[in-house]
């Protein structure tokens, strides 16, 4: 039987809501007032009425947005481990809400069980919705040409599955490469067969996949990635830091694959969530930690959508034998040379793409514990952004013992002045700006982009920076630590005065017209580093500023920079990908007379 429903949806967060079949749903309390927008739901239709099918399980449910036609649709397949589940799936009505807020549709299928049925009947059946959705999408206003999938879990492989080998959607005339993108949520991603206690058998194992080792390998998503070349669609992979199994190794793993053919993916991780919390903790505050997964899914929408996620990948891992772009490079620029100013500290260096104007810049603040360190950048980081067609100012500044704050800030709100005024001069969009810091110059980003005084003493307008990247940066003076160094760094850099360690603190000045926000740190950072990260975070989200956090994996404090776009220890960079989206997102959606690319795939 069909249900349907119209539903008022406040997109994000709703603290109480009350549903009632047949009538709207309704929003008691709101942490914000975001504009309510409406969808329309209809339950339980069917898109397998053949021999063998089953009304509960060959079916499906529809969220569209109400007053829209031609959007996009995102195909949701339920986990709960090929035994269990159902498409009214925990945390469906989060991600619903996502893309509810974006504009698109989402349909949800069931499939059929083990042990009723083994592999391949799950993804034969999710081959089978999909399809009913390709050839019907139009009438219920969606756009077959630009469709998502998404699995969690056991939906996860098998959403995987069905995008990566074409067998089973050739079964209906149909092509992988007509899918979107493609979304994981700890998904299952390779099917090593898992024997019971002291190597017996496994018969829970054997009910969903036998115990054939070739059955198993081709059931495996590994196995098949680079087999579409370029057809591939793009992937974002997250998985949780408290995951069950080995799914941290699948989801690694999987990436790996994608970077070595040089495919398009984004790996996150998820802070503070288990394997049962990663989709009901989608605009959460869980174990300390706000929801990450719920903006990686925004953000991978829009910018597959709008054409930037597959540009960035070439940009980190460019294409073997790929030249290195053309730059014009002009190094030790004085940007200062008042009153205790210093020739080495007061300088910076200057790459620009050659041929190109209106260039945009970052603005790049190195690290060293406000004591150490230069302004020399590796190759590799330059070109990649080379490749973008965006420049870099790299600059130096005043370092501890001989200075302390606020000198190092000051510097670096000198750098920016002569970038900003001096823009036209060097071929750059003033408008364009994004400033990046590692670790104390991640400190530094973060407190010029928040503390609008050092700017203002400059004769900088507010707003004038478009972005901050914060890599691993110290945020909360006050309490951050540093035992077993003697004399500390902080204590170098500010004194031991409470006043000043909050005024140094970027923490202090969180406020509503804070410039996005891209906030990293690393899975072996120094202490306090991760603290301060999160902390940072849900200030930002709490203010409505748009914000992002990256846990990148495999690296330490020292490595990540140098890693950009290498594999170390086995791990392929995580940081180099973040970067560059977040900067290309926001530098293209601000480029004049650039359009909007329709992404759509056709069959």
């Amino acid at each position: 039987m069909r249900r349907t429903r119209t539903s008022v949806v406040a997109v994000w967060i709703a603290l109480a809501m009350v549903v009632t079949e047949g009538r709207s749903l309704v929003v008691s309390e709101l942490l914000a007032a975001p504009p309510e927008r409406t969808m329309r739901v209809i339950q339980d239709l069917q898109y397998f009425t053949g021999p063998g099918a089953d009304p509960r399980f060959h079916s499906f449910d529809l969220y569209l947005p109400e007053g829209k036609t031609n959007f996009p649709v995102l195909f949701f397949v339920h986990g709960g481990g090929w035994r269990g589940g159902d498409k009214d799936y925990e945390g469906l009505d989060k991600i619903v809400r996502i893309c509810i807020d974006l504009g698109m549709g989402v349909m949800a299928p069931n499939y059929r069980l083990s042990p009723a049925i083994k592999h391949p009947t799950h993804v034969q059946d999710v081959a089978r919705a999909f399809a009913w959705l390709h050839q019907n999408a139009a009438q219920y206003g969606g756009d077959r040409n630009r469709i998502f999938v998404m699995g969690s879990s056991s939906g996860g492989h098998l959403a995987a599955l069905v995008s990566l080998d074409e067998r089973y959607l050739k079964e209906h005339g149909l092509s992988p490469k007509i899918i979107n993108g493609v979304i994981l949520s700890s998904g299952v991603l390779y099917m090593p067969y898992r024997p019971g206690p002291g190597g017996a058998p496994n018969p829970a194992w054997e009910q969903i996949f036998g115990s054939d080792y070739e059955v198993q390998k081709e059931a495996s998503p590994v196995v098949h990635v680079g087999k579409l070349g370029r057809d591939t669609p793009p992937f974002l992979i997250a998985y949780t830091d408290n995951d069950n199994y080995d799914l941290l190794e699948h989801a690694r793993q999987f990436y790996a694959l994608f970077v070595q053919h040089r495919l398009p993916a984004e790996l996150i991780q998820q802070p503070g969530r288990t394997h049962v919390t990663k989709n009901t903790g989608i605009a959460e505050r869980l174990e300390g930690a706000d929801d990450v997964l719920g903006p990686a899914i925004n953000r991978f929408l829009r910018s597959v959508m709008n054409g930037t996620f597959a540009e960035t990948a070439g940009a980190v891992w460019p294409a073997a034998g790929a030249p290195a772009p053309p730059m014009q490079v002009q190094r030790d620029i004085s940007y200062y040379s008042g009153p205790g100013s210093d020739a080495k500290f007061n300088s910076l260096d200057l790459y620009l793409p050659e041929g190109k104007a209106n260039v945009p810049l970052v603005l790049y603040v190195h690290g060293g514990g406000w004591r150490a360190s230069d302004k020399a950048l590796s190759p590799h980081i330059v070109n990649m952004f080379g490749r973008l067609g965006i420049g870099i100012a790299s600059v130096n500044y005043r370092l501890s013992p001989q200075v302390k704050h606020p000198a190092h800030i000051q510097d670096v709100a000198r750098a920016f002045s002569w970038v900003y005024k001096n823009a036209a001069q060097y071929r750059i969009d003033p408008n364009r700006i994004v400033i990046m810091g590692t670790s104390a110059g991640g400190h530094l980003v973060a407190l010029l982009g928040l503390n609008t005084e050092y700017l203002t003493q400059e004769g900088v307008p507010p707003g004038a920076i478009k972005g901050v990247i914060g890599i691993s940066g110290v945020y909360d003076m006050v309490r951050f630590a540093e035992p077993g160094v003697v004399p500390t760094r902080k204590e170098q850099g500010f004194g031991t005065d409470l006043a000043v360690l909050q005024q140094a603190s970027p923490i202090t000045f969180v406020n509503p017209k804070a410039p996005p926000f891209l906030i990293t740190f690393t899975d072996w950072d120094l202490l306090m580093i991760r603290e301060n990260a999160l902390q940072l975070y849900n200030l930002l989200l709490r203010q409505g500023t748009p914000v992002e956090l990256v846990q990148v994996p495999g690296r330490t404090h020292y490595n990540q920079m140098e890693g950009i776009g290498k594999r170390q220890d086995g791990i392929e960079d995580a940081l180099g990908p973040a970067v560059t989206r977040f900067i290309t997102n926001l530098v293209r959606s601000s480029e004049p007379g650039t359009p909007v690319a329709n992404r759509g795939r056709q069959p």
